[in-house]
C-alpha cells in the first residue's frame, strides 16, 4: 500500500479506530461508548470530550494520530530486544504435566524464531499470571547463550517450578531476552552442554522439514499423544498467532 503526501486522512479515515498504535481493548471500549467507530469518526471528536474519557495525555496522542500527525521517527528494521510466545487458557491450568507441555510448546516456538533470525538468548524468562490477574515474571541470565528449545525448556521449567501454580494458571509465557548474534564458544561434549553440536543437528534438519512442509507437520514429542495436541490440530508453532477454541496463543517480538 502506497499513501501519497497529502493523502494521509484520506487512507486514514476509513480505518477501524482500533488499528491506531495505543487503542487497546479498554481504549477501544471508551471510544464505542463515544460512538466512535473509524479514525475519521475519531478526527471529529472534539479534543475536550477525548481527553475527558482517556485522559489527557493519551487523548491529546490520539487526536494527533487520527489527524495524521506523528513526529516519532520511523525506524522498519529495528533488531528485536526480545521473542516470546504466550498463551492465554480458557480454563486456568492447574496439573503440571499440562503446564509443562505448554512450556514446551511455546519454548519451541520461540527457539525457531530464534535461529531463523540467527540470534541466541542469554536470559530466558516466563510470564505467569493467575485468576485474579495477578501477573509474576521470572528470569534467569545463562553464562552460554543459547537458540536450542530443550535449553530454554530446562530453565523456562525450573523457574515455573520455583513458582507456586496451585491458585491455577490463566496465562503462560517464555521469553528470550539479551539477545546476541556473536559466535559461541564450543563445548568440546564437556560439561552442562554437552551434545549441543549434535542436537544443533537435529535441529537444522527439524528446521527444513518446517520451511519445506510447513511448521504443523513436525513438534516436539512431549506434545504428542492425544488429538487435540496433535501438530496441525490447533496454532501452535512458531507462527502460531491465533485464537483456537481453548486458548488464545500470541508470539511477539519487541
Amino acid at each position: 500500500v502506497v499513501v501519497r503526501p497529502g493523502r494521509e486522512l484520506e487512507f486514514l479515515r476509513p480505518l477501524d479506530v482500533g488499528a491506531l498504535w495505543g487503542v487497546g481493548p479498554v481504549t477501544l471500549g471508551r471510544l464505542r461508548d463515544l460512538g466512535i467507530s473509524t479514525v475519521g469518526d475519531l478526527a471529529a471528536l472534539p479534543l475536550d470530550r477525548l481527553t475527558a474519557a482517556v485522559g489527557e495525555a493519551h487523548g491529546t496522542h490520539l487526536h494527533a494520530l487520527a489527524h495524521a500527525v506523528d513526529d516519532r521517527p520511523v525506524v522498519p528494521d529495528a533488531a528485536p530486544q526480545s521473542i516470546s510466545h504466550e498463551v492465554t487458557f480458557a480454563t486456568d491450568l492447574v496439573d503440571d504435566a499440562e503446564l509443562h507441555r505448554e512450556v514446551v510448546r511455546l519454548a519451541d516456538a520461540v527457539a525457531v524464531r530464534l535461529r531463523r533470525r540467527g540470534l541466541r538468548s542469554r536470559t530466558v524468562s516466563i510470564k505467569v499470571r493467575f485468576p485474579d490477574r495477578r501477573t509474576i515474571t521470572r528470569s534467569r541470565t545463562l553464562d552460554v547463550p543459547v537458540d536450542q528449545a530443550r535449553s530454554i525448556v530446562d530453565v523456562a521449567a525450573a523457574l515455573l517450578a520455583e513458582v507456586p501454580t496451585h491458585p491455577g494458571v490463566r496465562l503462560l509465557g517464555v521469553v528470550a531476552g539479551n539477545l546476541t548474534d556473536g559466535p559461541v564458544q564450543m563445548t568440546l561434549g564437556l560439561g552442562d552442554d554437552a551434545g549441543t553440536e549434535e542436537w544443533g543437528a537435529a535441529y537444522d534438519a527439524v528446521d527444513a522439514i518446517r520451511d519445506r512442509f510447513g511448521t504443523s507437520v513436525i513438534g516436539p514429542a512431549t506434545l504428542a499423544g492425544s488429538p487435540s495436541d496433535r501438530p496441525g490440530a490447533r496454532p501452535w508453532g512458531p507462527d502460531a498467532d491465533g485464537t483456537t477454541g481453548d486458548r488464545t496463543t500470541r508470539g511477539t517480538e519487541e
